[in-house]
C-alpha cells in the first residue's frame, strides 16, 4: 500500500478514536459528578451518632450559682460542655455519700475530656457555703472540672423540680432534714438533657430521662451507661 493511499485510512482511524475518546471522557465525568452528588446527599442525610442513640429532652433553664471556689457559674458558662449533674447536700446521712462516690467515678473516667464537667448542686444552701463545699470536694479528690454549686434555695428547688424533673423537698424527719432524688442527668453541649433506651423486658425498651446515680431498691446504679453516653456526646 502506498503512502498516499494510507493517508485517508489513518485520518479515518484518528476520527474514530477521537469520537470514542470524547464519549468515554464524557461518561467518566458524568459518573464522577453523579457520585459526588450521591456522596453529598449521603452527607446531608447522615444523622449524628448521638442523635441515633440518645434522645433529646427539654433544654435546661437558666441558672446562676457559686462554686466551691467562690466563682459564679451559669448555664451559659456550660454551653459547649457536656456535663453530668446531681442534687445533694453535704450533711446528708443517706444516699449522698454513694452518689458522690459514683459521681467521682464519672469525673475520673472523663478527666481528660476538656469539654466535660461534673456538677453537684446543694439543696441546703444555708449551710453549704463555698468553704463547706470546698471541704466536701476535697473528701472526694474532686478535680477542677467538678463544680459544687450553691445559691438561692428557691431557685435551686425550682431548677431541680422543673428543669430536671428531680424530686427535692424538706423533710419532717429532723435527722434527715431533706429528701431528694438519687438520679444523675446528662446534658449536651447545647444545654439539652439527653438519655438512652433501656430494656425493660425481653421484648420492650423504653427511653429513660435520668440515670440511677446510686443503687436503690435492688435497681443498680447506671454509672457505666452515663459515662458511655457522655463519651458519645463528646465524640459525636
Amino acid at each position: 500500500m502506498s503512502k498516499k493511499k494510507d493517508t485517508p485510512y489513518f485520518i479515518g482511524l484518528g476520527v474514530i478514536i477521537m469520537i470514542f475518546g470524547y464519549f468515554a471522557v464524557t461518561n467518566v465525568i458524568h459518573y464522577i459528578n453523579k457520585d459526588k452528588v450521591v456522596d453529598s446527599n449521603r452527607s446531608e442525610d447522615r444523622v449524628p451518632v448521638a442523635d441515633k442513640f440518645l434522645k433529646k429532652f427539654n433544654k435546661v433553664p437558666d441558672f446562676q450559682f457559686v462554686n466551691q471556689n467562690g466563682d459564679t457559674i451559669t448555664n451559659k458558662d456550660l454551653i459547649g460542655k457536656v456535663y453530668v449533674i446531681d442534687f445533694f447536700f453535704t450533711t446528708c446521712p443517706t444516699i449522698c455519700t454513694p452518689m458522690s462516690m459514683n459521681m467521682s467515678k464519672v469525673s475520673e473516667a472523663l478527666k481528660d475530656q476538656k469539654e466535660f464537667r461534673t456538677i453537684s448542686i446543694s439543696i441546703d444552701p444555708d449551710h453549704d457555703q463555698p468553704a463547706v463545699l470546698k471541704e466536701y470536694a476535697n473528701k472526694y479528690d474532686a478535680n477542677s472540672n467538678w463544680y459544687f454549686l450553691t445559691g438561692d434555695k428557691e431557685a435551686t428547688y425550682k431548677l431541680s423540680r422543673e428543669g430536671f424533673n428531680a424530686y427535692v423537698a424538706e423533710s419532717d424527719n429532723e435527722d434527715i432534714r431533706f429528701e431528694h432524688s438519687g438520679n444523675f442527668a446528662l446534658v449536651d453541649g447545647n444545654g439539652y438533657i439527653r438519655s438512652r433506651k433501656v430494656r425493660i423486658d425481653d421484648q420492650n425498651e423504653n427511653w429513660i430521662y435520668h440515670y440511677n446515680g446510686v443503687q436503690e431498691n435492688e435497681i443498680p446504679a447506671q454509672i457505666r451507661e452515663i459515662i458511655e453516653d457522655a463519651e458519645t456526646l463528646l465524640n459525636k
